[in-house]
């Protein structure tokens, strides 16, 4: 009876592993993420781009053709543009580096360049609907932070010169609503100034750097020893000291300060914003789907490190 026992657990236990052998697997669930950002200068012309593509390993995983996305303010609503040429300009280059894999086979672009100032103003509410055919519908909902004016260097400056070596103590007013501030700096010619260093150890061209303010009271910042703290890491030490003390000498920087509304900072919480990482809150709601629709404002002008310009634009710092 012993031996009858055990070859009938033997039995079951066969006829357990071949019932494990077929299984099936079943692909995941189509999930589209988009993710759309509004951008104001303030004054001028609205900037409208969205990214949209499917959770690698789901159903229909790769290019989001064909949807349709709706911005909406009031009674005014306008329509995003496919556009696959320009998969590179969907998303803030800083939010391109810290949290979207930006690729052509993976993902669809859409955008509005040229959407007039008075389609939302800094304060208003935008709303965003985003259809995929059948398979995905979402909502969401952001607020434009409030416009804000630079300090120093003075607002409406298109460009300016700081001397050599010489530090900028960058301030702005407060943007109402806003949840905090970046600074992206790209820094031009420092290859050349550093032509003595080994090809891999000079810096890129440009070399870009990213400031964080992370409150929305926190308005200054010194550039460039403040800026791109997180960017600096494997700069040989002769270009990290020099960006310590300032700019050298015929040397340029593109500079933005933005604005970012509490969507936009809730999707891109990564290790800079968040010191356990990324961890990514969704502003966007509904059918098979996920995402953010963010907005900021943002102020740009050129800083200029070039003694020959000294007295004949104006300074940074007055």
């Amino acid at each position: 009876m012993k031996h009858m026992t055990n070859w009938i657990i033997l039995g079951v236990l066969f006829l357990t592993g071949c019932e494990m052998d077929s299984v099936s697997l079943v692909a995941p669930e189509s999930l589209l993420v988009a993710e759309v950002f509004i951008a104001s200068d303030g004054d001028d012309a609205l900037e409208a781009t969205a990214y949209l593509h499917r959770v690698l390993g789901s159903k229909g995983y790769g290019p989001v053709s064909g949807a349709e996305i709706t911005l909406t303010t009031g009674d005014q609503s306008v329509t995003l543009i496919e556009n696959s040429d320009s998969i590179s300009t969907c998303i803030p280059q800083w939010v391109q580096r810290e949290t979207s894999e930006i690729d052509g086979s993976l993902g669809t672009c859409y955008g509005l360049e040229d959407l007039p100032a008075s389609f939302a103003v800094p304060g208003q509410a935008i709303q965003v609907s985003i259809k995929d055919g059948d398979v995905s519908e979402l909502f969401g909902q952001t607020k434009l932070p409030g416009d804000f004016t630079m300090k120093t260097p003075r607002n409406g400056r298109d460009f300016c010169v700081l001397q050599e070596d010489q530090l900028l103590e960058m301030s702005w007013s407060k943007s109402q609503d806003a949840w905090a501030y970046i600074v992206e700096a790209d820094v031009w010619d420092l290859a050349d100034v550093f032509n003595y260093l080994p090809e891999d150890d000079r810096p890129p061209q440009p070399l870009f750097l990213l400031g964080l303010a992370i409150s929305s009271d926190d308005t200054k910042m010194r550039f460039p020893s403040e800026v791109g703290l997180f960017d600096r890491y494997g700069l040989h030490r002769d270009v990290f000291l020099q960006l310590q003390a300032g700019l050298p000498e015929s040397t340029t920087a593109d500079i933005s300060v933005a604005a970012l509304d509490r969507n936009f900072v809730n999707w891109a919480r990564v290790g800079k914003f968040h010191p356990s990482g990324q961890i990514r809150t969704p502003s966007l709601a509904g059918k098979s789907g996920t995402g953010v629709i963010g907005s900021y404002v943002r102020k740009n002008f050129k800083v200029l490190a070039d003694s020959t310009l000294q007295g004949l634009i104006s300074s940074c710092s007055s």
